[in-house]
């Protein structure tokens, strides 16, 4: 069994239904819940909407392996109404990195390990950097060793928000 830490995120107009439902569901489809954060609202990060975001983390562990784990997450994510083609027209044609989504599931901490390839990046890229990011995972796994930068959650979240004064 491995632990792992995914980061929600949704901007529709029904974002904490969405990310009530994808927490179920990644209970039912991935694996055991341990822990949820509160419910975190923040603007938009690389982009304009119209709308903020509600940001949650879930804490699970799995018998499956992290390409498995995001293979599952992918699905939910269509499931709920994530269409990654019409994202990526919206960004192109809005010239912006991101776009709007119904529902997004990232894979921020897989125990201890670290993924970097064309398929998955683990632990989430930027972490120290997205306090978007960072606030629902403190609440969950604040105290946890990052394997690449050998800070923990909460250590990062002081020093962004610092660095942002």
């Amino acid at each position: 069994m491995q632990k792992v830490t995914l980061l929600l995120g949704s901007n529709a107009p029904e974002a904490e239904a969405l990310v009530g439902k994808a927490t179920d569901i990644l209970g039912i489809a991935v694996g055991t819940i341990q822990s949820i954060s509160h419910d975190h609202r923040s603007a938009a990060y690389g982009f304009t909407a119209d709308r903020e975001f509600v940001n949650r983390a879930v804490v699970l562990t799995t018998e499956h392996d992290a390409y498995e784990v995001l293979r599952r997450i992918n699905l939910i994510e269509a499931l709920l109404g994530r269409d990654r083609t019409e994202e990526q027209r919206v960004k192109s044609a809005m010239g912006e990195a991101y776009a709007s989504r119904p529902i997004d599931i990232d894979i921020i901490f897989y125990g201890t390990m670290t993924f970097n390839d064309e398929r998955l990046t683990i632990p989430y890229h930027f972490l120290d950097q997205r306090e978007y990011a960072l606030r629902p995972v403190v609440d969950v796994m604040a105290e946890f060793q990052h394997p690449d930068l050998a800070e923990t959650p909460r250590a990062m979240l002081e020093a962004l928000t610092r660095n942002l004064k």
